[in-house]
């Protein structure tokens, strides 16, 4: 939705708003953007230019070998297929299990939903710090079997897929569908599940594409688990990576290099999934 319609835009306080906003834009732009062009103008330099009393921002004596050297220097192809596995492996079971819950709560109504809720909502008060370390030790002996799954990705796929604020969002949107239209397809003999794969989910893209993106989000910048779940620097993510190659001193055109790759994948996934994401923001409901 725009910030001024074009009606708003014709008198005279509209004007001056709307000035007002690209005023606001043209210096917030350039303040946004322009760390990210120093972040990739750095991957082509070497130390002495990144470190220089004046600074520019185009490379004088691009280096060319930066970006490969640190690809096979730290191994990062290894990093991002764990990354993209924590992070669309979390995408299917969480969403699938908060999918499921939110429509059960907001539609089927068992008894005692509304504790059942406050329950997920109370969890998302606690920090991860806290849980840290009894996290730990429940994967370290999985619910008193003897099963380790310390190193294992499923320590973290189970740690991530918990997340009460996925099953929140939903259920007040699945609270704002039209009552009418979900209950004429149960008169026509539609099951629980045929209406939530038919009627449910298909209205629920928007808000699907939000859940799908922060999930992503959360788990691409998680770096707390997977540092003490995943000590084995072969299944490390790419935060683990940036922080361990940081601690073992860097150079600095180095650090620019992993920085920038590190920050595509979220560009992306945002760029693919725009459209929804706007829509699933602005939508607080609808009306039959």
């Amino acid at each position: 939705m725009a910030a001024l319609q074009p009606v708003e835009i014709k008198s005279a306080r509209g004007r001056t708003t709307y000035t007002v906003i690209v005023a606001a834009l043209c210096v917030g732009i350039p303040l946004q953007v322009f760390p990210y062009l120093w972040m990739v103008s750095g991957m082509f330099k070497n130390n002495r230019e990144i470190m220089r009393a004046i600074p520019s921002l185009i490379p004088q004596a691009p280096v060319l070998d930066n970006i490969p050297k640190v690809f096979e220097s730290y191994n990062l192809i290894n990093n991002f297929k764990n990354t993209m596995l924590l992070c669309f492996g979390t995408i299917l079971i969480q969403c699938t299990i908060s999918l499921l819950a939110a429509y059960s709560l907001s539609n089927l109504k068992p008894r005692g939903s509304r504790y059942v809720l406050l329950f997920f909502v109370g969890t998302m008060m606690i920090n991860e710090q806290a849980i840290a370390i009894p996290s730990y030790l429940l994967f370290q002996n999985f619910f008193g079997t003897g099963l380790n799954l310390i190193n294992n990705f499923w320590s973290l796929l189970l740690a991530f897929s918990a997340w009460g604020w996925a099953i929140f969002l939903l259920k007040g949107f699945f609270d704002g569908l039209p009552a009418d239209l979900l209950e004429s397809a149960r008169i026509d003999g539609a099951s629980a599940m045929r209406v939530l794969a038919s009627i449910v989910v298909p209205l629920s893209k928007p808000v699907l594409s939000v859940v799908l993106l922060n999930t992503f989000m959360a788990v691409y910048n998680q770096f707390l688990f997977p540092l003490i779940l995943l000590p084995d620097s072969s299944k490390w993510t790419i935060m683990i990576r940036i922080y361990a190659a940081q601690r073992g001193r860097a150079s600095w055109n180095e650090s620019m290099v992993l920085l920038t790759f590190s920050t595509l994948p979220v560009l992306a996934v945002y760029l693919a999934a725009q459209k929804n994401i706007v829509q699933g923001i602005s939508m607080t409901g609808l009306k039959g």
